[in-house]
């Protein structure tokens, strides 16, 4: 699986691992796999948020799909399913 990371996503990345408190030079294959998840989950969020617009519900919908194909695809890979509650 080859999942594009923008600059934002690997500071994102950057920022949950000085929460756990440790230095890190490389993120774990499991951290560059949760992180767009995360992000997906954050952005659908944010659409629903102001759902007034149907143009949001629509993008929301589509994200929503991709972020299902990701986390499919992170459990066949880690053989356990996503679990992006602790990242912020």
């Amino acid at each position: 699986m080859v999942v594009r990371l923008t600059a934002s996503d690997l500071e994102y990345g950057r920022r949950i691992a000085a929460k756990a408190g440790c230095r890190v030079v490389r993120l774990s294959p499991e951290i560059d796999d949760l992180i767009p998840i995360a992000r997906l989950e954050r952005r659908v969020r944010e659409l629903l948020w102001h759902r007034d617009k149907p143009e949001n519900v629509l993008a929301a919908r589509i994200l929503v799909r991709e972020q299902a194909r990701l986390q499919l695809a992170y459990e066949r890979r880690h053989g356990k399913p996503a679990d992006t509650k602790g990242m912020p």
